[in-house]
């Protein structure tokens, strides 16, 4: 039978005798089927299949062990280091309810919002015990109001909802309960002007300071000392609304309504202590700061605004004397002021007036 196909050797894909022979060489000599415990013949040699495992998994057993799992640790609340104790409860006295009319006239009168301030709790504490309270959350502001030292001697810490119900009355709406954002510095700003003529109802001599919306930096700003904590319902319509005043619990300053008489001229060095009767007797005291010498030069050159030490700390108590400048301390007292005029609180008293 002749065919028309080419030759191997024409079609161009004839093989070299070399290659041909590499090929046959490769080729397994037995055609019996290849099981896992029957090797691969190569030309390079015969592997079993523990030799295939091991080249493909190398011993590893010169390796460190792992380390152990880490443990699971849960989370602790830890223990607020710095939290203070709670302010001391005390009963709701007159003047309490007192100051919670006259500030329902002043929201009325210079806030125009139509509501009713009840006096709801009354405690005993400090600046920084009062502005712990869930007033001071977000959305609310905090009022601040100096003495005319320019000390903090009030604050009001107005909620959330107090402070969105003043600045939608102001521009016109209706006071509205639920979720309130953040205060923005246009919303501190109108409460500013809402909130300044609040301190002088509370008392004559209090003047609006600031508005602030951290309780921490407002905390700051106040001084030491024992504080009355007054916790208002400010209710609207059919929305209760929660405050808190905290007021300055020293004769420093005297939030009573009635305007203090005026200061009179000069200079008084000595007090004479009230008399009971006709026939009762008084004694001269004299309140003596501290004795301080300077050279006549120094004090040639004195002017407004000169500073003068007088090497003794700010807490140093003022000393009551018997008999003049030179007579027995018969009692020690703090300096200050109540109203517009100076006064001294009695800390302690000696022998003489046991």
């Amino acid at each position: 039978m002749k065919t028309d196909l080419p030759l191997a050797a024409d079609d161009g894909w004839d093989m070299s005798p070399k290659r041909e022979a590499d090929i046959m060489l490769d080729m397994p000599t037995t055609f019996e089927p290849i099981t896992p415990t029957r090797p691969i013949p190569t030309s390079r040699g015969v592997l079993s299949a523990a030799e295939i495992e091991a080249l493909l998994r190398p011993n590893l057993d010169d390796m460190p062990e792992p380390e152990p799992e880490p443990e699971q640790v849960l989370d602790v609340v830890a223990p607020d280091l710095v939290r203070r104790p709670p302010a001391e409860p005390t009963e709701i006295t007159e003047d309490a309810r007192r100051i919670a009319s006259r500030l329902t006239l002043a929201l009325r009168d210079g806030c125009g919002l139509k509501a009713a301030a009840l006096a709801r709790a009354s405690a005993r504490g400090s600046f920084d015990q009062g502005l712990e309270t869930e007033c001071a959350g977000r959305g609310s502001a905090i009022a601040c109001y100096a003495a005319p030292g320019g000390e903090i001697a009030a604050m009001l810490v107005i909620s959330a909802s107090l402070a969105n119900a003043l600045i939608e009355t102001a521009c016109g709406g209706k006071p509205t309960a639920g979720h309130h954002r953040a205060l923005t510095p246009m919303d501190a700003a109108l409460l500013e002007g809402l909130v300044r003529p609040l301190g002088t109802a509370l008392a004559p001599s209090l003047k609006f300071s600031r508005i602030e919306t951290d309780a921490e930096f407002a905390s700051a700003l106040a001084g030491p000392g024992t504080t009355s904590i007054l916790d208002l319902d400010i209710r609207v319509e059919d929305l209760k609304m929660p405050a808190r005043l905290i007021l300055a619990e020293d004769d420093l300053f005297d939030l009573s309504s009635e305007v203090p008489p005026a200061r009179p001229q000069g200079r008084v060095s000595h007090a004479a202590a009230p008399s009971a009767g006709a026939g009762a007797m008084t004694a001269v005291l004299t309140a003596r700061v501290a004795s301080l010498s300077v050279p006549l030069s120094r004090l040639a050159d004195l002017k407004p605004g000169s500073t003068l030490l007088l090497g003794l700390p700010a807490d140093q108590p003022v000393e009551l004397l018997t008999g003049g400048r030179d007579g027995a301390v018969v009692a020690e007292g703090e300096i200050g002021r109540k109203g517009n005029r100076m006064a001294l609180r009695i800390t302690r008293r000696t022998a003489l007036l046991r």
